[in-house]
């Protein structure tokens, strides 16, 4: 029994072995391509396929925002303009831009959409046109023959075409005469290349299909002078902020604004320590406080109050001078004190005794009673 079980055991250990060696013989390891969703780095640039592509093939692509990168383009290398352009692309800027291309730069730029303004495009007489809706179901492929090419090479057919204008391009490629889809230019000793979707065509999601990665790096090995092709791509671009843009414009006057405020601030910010002992209040003197009263009755309205204090003074005056004209009834005083002073007798009865409403007529009575007491 125990030697049945034993040749049993080797039996099926060597018919295991013998397929498993089948296996080995006839399986084969192949790798399976498998798309995953887009992770956040190629969700935050969407030329992030691009940018290793060309590493990959040798050269080097540096990506930016900045529109002031345009003011310090390298010799020799290419330039890739993406779309958003045309509000940083002054009239300086793209002379500038257009004399580092004729002094030997490689240009590609993406046309911006019908509608929107190119000043690139206005400066070399290309227009845009729409496709017709017929023209673009079901999606199209265009063949694109570059000079010395080996092959002809296949892109998607865009949704606007190009139209030169009086000055003709070295070459283009598009399905129509004077309709196209990319156009190129010689500049002086650089090159220009305009494409109509070379922006979707080159994104992450699209960069594999048909030739559209060939495309790219054929237009590099012919028309990138240098050593290795060196690829500066600006999109989104965008001006720097306020706070930036002083300081590398203005930042004389921005220190000088800065140590003002510094001074007023110094100036008018209290100031922490020992509490200073205050000062004893002076004495206020008699008449300080009769015109302290003085002004609050003058303000209040109470002219009358001032007034009458006056009279009674005069009449103690006239009764020290003139006892007889002081014993006379009010009507027949004003009139003796006429006939004594040579003034009017209705002033004089109204500076004694009549109303004072207004300030006129209270600083009248005033004045004329002081001048009465000097007469006597």
């Amino acid at each position: 029994m125990k030697q049945r079980a034993l040749y049993s055991g080797l039996l099926v250990a060597l018919a295991l072995g013998l397929v498993g060696f089948w296996l080995l013989d006839h399986l084969e390891r192949v790798p399976v391509v498998q798309r995953e969703p887009a992770q956040r780095e190629a969700m935050r640039n969407p030329y992030l396929a691009l940018e290793r592509f060309t590493e990959r093939q040798g050269g080097r692509l540096a990506r930016a925002s900045d529109a002031r990168a345009l003011e310090r383009l390298p010799p020799g290398g290419t330039l890739f303009l993406d779309r958003q352009r045309p509000h940083l692309l002054s009239a300086a800027r793209l002379q500038g831009v257009l004399d580092w291309v004729a002094n030997g730069g490689y240009l590609i730029a993406v046309a911006e959409l019908p509608g929107v303004a190119d000043p690139l495009l206005d400066r070399l007489g290309v227009s845009r046109t729409p496709q017709p809706l017929r023209a673009r179901q079901p999606p199209g492929v265009l063949e694109v023959n570059l000079p010395g090419g080996a092959r002809p090479l296949h892109i998607n057919l865009a949704e606007t075409t190009l139209r030169p204008g009086t000055r003709q391009p070295a070459w283009s490629a598009g399905r129509r005469p004077n309709a196209a889809q990319i156009l190129h230019f010689s500049v002086g000793r650089g090159h220009l290349t305009i494409a109509a979707d070379l922006d979707a065509q080159l994104s992450n999601a699209r960069i594999g299909d048909n030739d559209h990665a060939e495309l790219y790096w054929s237009l590099l090995e012919r028309y990138d002078r240098s050593a290795q092709p060196q690829v500066l791509l600006l999109s989104r671009l965008r001006m720097p902020t306020l706070f930036t843009w002083l300081w590398e414009t203005a930042w004389a006057a921005c220190l000088a604004a800065g140590a003002l405020l510094g001074l007023w601030l110094w100036s008018v910010v209290p100031r922490f320590g020992s509490i200073r002992p205050e000062a004893a209040p002076g004495r206020r003197e008699l008449r300080e406080h009769l015109a302290a009263v003085g002004r609050y009755l003058w303000r209040s309205g109470g002219l009358a109050a001032l007034l009458s204090p006056a009279r009674e003074h005069f009449q103690r005056r006239l009764q020290h001078r003139q006892p007889a004209i002081a014993a006379l009834p009010p009507e027949a005083r004003a009139t003796a004190l006429s006939t004594l002073t040579h003034r009017p007798a209705t002033a004089i009865a109204a500076a004694l005794a009549g109303p004072a409403d207004t300030a006129r007529s209270f600083t009248a009575a005033l004045r004329l009673l002081r001048n009465l007491e000097r007469d006597l």
